[in-house]
């Protein structure tokens, strides 16, 4: 028979083994929240980073101004290297959302107006978020200046 030392003893290390593994995620939360889009993007997606700062949307994107990025695959991005500034400028402008703009923010039938002043239609089907007709992936990405949201596929200017 154990004591009421051991279980004692085991619920401390259970409680320590918790905290130890649930920090990490909590300091990565309070990390990204003092990032910016911009620094966000350039750690996670380089590709994605050089294409913006191309198209002239890094200094937004690196500012106090909240804006929603929609951040499309990176063999879709691939497909933009070596184009003209004003198409990639087109094509990154069709994947920002002034605002910060959670999943929930999506409302079924709602448009949104694109940097580049062109429109998203949203689209709710059962569990999906569609924004003309391509679907949200990973959604709500927390940043100091917005919300980071991945897409399966490329906006279309």
């Amino acid at each position: 028979m154990k004591s009421k030392l051991y279980y004692i003893y085991l619920g401390v290390v259970l409680i320590l083994a918790f905290l130890l593994v649930s920090k990490p995620a909590a300091a990565q939360n309070i990390s990204l929240e003092r990032t910016t889009i911009m620094e966000y993007v350039i750690n996670e997606r380089p590709l994605l980073a050089e294409l913006l700062t191309t198209a002239g949307m890094a200094p937004a994107l690196s500012g106090s101004s909240s804006y929603t990025l929609l951040m499309p695959p990176e063999a879709r991005l691939q497909e933009l290297k070596g184009q003209s500034v004003e198409k990639i400028r087109s094509m990154m402008a069709a994947h920002l959302v002034k605002g910060a703009l959670t999943g929930a923010d999506f409302k079924e039938g709602s448009y949104l107006q694109t940097y580049g002043g062109e429109k998203l239609y949203v689209c709710r089907k059962r569990e999906n978020t569609l924004l003309n007709g391509v679907k949200l992936r990973t959604t709500d990405i927390t940043l100091r200046n917005g919300m980071v949201h991945e897409l399966e596929g490329m906006l279309q200017p």
